[in-house]
């Protein structure tokens, strides 16, 4: 009897998952976007409505420090030259708090964005489409519903590190579904999991609460996170001030509690580690219960006191040094790299 009711229960549980993923589908893909109109980071309005003879617009919600974001971005320029004269017309959308129009700007320069990138201050358009991260595509067709939500393609993600992934792609998500609109077509896989940043919206509550960036998560981070995450070294971005850190809440939340960061491989079964990166317990939920209550400053005041990183080679100096070759080798940006024999 036991077992029939845990059954039961298991199968309603599971119904119930299904009926709420189907719902936060039906959420986007179907829904008809209304016009809008963003600033570009020149300053110059776009709306909805401005292009109005395109036959298919495709909005990518994106981050400039989001390191998906950041491999994509060459990609999604490809995509608008490929289509251009098809009626297709991409419209990139910053809705990150943490992201103002100058470093939208800078990063439209830097990676020779093609398309107009539009600045969304107030989460008004992300809310419309229910966008949760970067980079995220939504395909509208010529009525401008939404007839398809997720990712770029299968090839990139957060595995084994970001950026990593198969030499090759194995589906072209938006390529397919933007070829099946055009066609006249039902999109054959209209939802994929976007896997990206989440992105940094306003908060929807007023700061608040005892545990404040300045006298509880400066420490952690300073003590967890800044050795990568400051200018020069290998986190993508840094997170050595309350403006840097604002909007990442979410994001880091996420990250920390799945224990994807900080990096840490060790398997604790095999006993404990000086320099053991990990977070404890307790840190996660200050993160968390700061990242609820609205992500409050505090008092500057309560700031700990910078640490003094050692800048180049930070171990002991070795014995001795051996160069592989004075000529370096360049690694191509894509694609594949021969196996490199280097003899030293």
């Amino acid at each position: 009897m036991r077992s029939y009711r845990t059954a039961s229960l298991l199968l309603v549980a599971g119904l119930m998952l299904a009926s709420t993923a189907e719902a936060e589908e039906s959420s986007r893909v179907g829904k008809q976007i209304s016009n809008f109109t963003l600033p570009d980071h020149f300053g110059n309005d776009h709306s909805l409505d401005d292009f109005s003879d395109a036959k298919v617009i495709v909005v990518a919600f994106l981050g400039t420090d989001c390191p998906l974001v950041k491999v994509y971005a060459p990609r999604l320029n490809e995509l608008q030259e490929q289509y251009a004269d098809q009626g297709v017309q991409i419209l990139g959308i910053n809705a990150n708090r943490q992201d103002p129009i100058t470093k939208i700007g800078a990063f439209a320069r830097k990676y020779e964005i093609n398309f107009p990138m539009l600045k969304d201050a107030s989460n008004e358009v992300a809310d419309a489409f229910d966008a949760i991260r970067t980079p995220e595509m939504f395909v509208l067709d010529e009525n401008r519903v939404v007839r398809y939500w997720g990712r770029i393609d299968d090839q990139y993600g957060f595995g084994a590190g970001v950026g990593h992934g198969p030499s090759e792609v194995s589906r072209h998500d938006l390529c397919e579904a933007i070829d099946e609109v055009l066609a006249g077509k039902e999109v054959s896989v209209p939802v994929t999991e976007a896997l990206g940043c989440i992105i940094g919206r306003i908060p929807k509550v007023e700061p608040h609460g005892e545990i404040t960036y300045a006298k509880h998560v400066a420490h952690i981070l300073q003590n967890r996170c800044v050795e990568c995450h400051r200018e020069g070294e290998i986190g993508p971005f840094p997170l050595t001030s309350y403006e840097e850190v604002l909007g990442w809440g979410e994001m880091m939340t996420e990250v920390v509690e799945q224990r994807r960061m900080p990096p840490w491989y060790a398997d604790p079964a095999h006993g404990e580690f000086a320099n053991d990166a990990r977070l404890t317990e307790e840190e996660i939920a200050i993160i968390r219960k700061w990242t609820d209550n609205g992500s409050p400053e505090g008092d500057p005041a309560d700031l700990p006191e910078p640490i003094e990183f050692t800048e180049g080679w930070a171990i002991p100096e070795p014995d001795l040094v051996l160069k592989m070759s004075d000529k370096p080798y360049t690694v191509q940006a894509t694609g594949v790299v021969d196996y490199q024999n280097f003899v030293v």
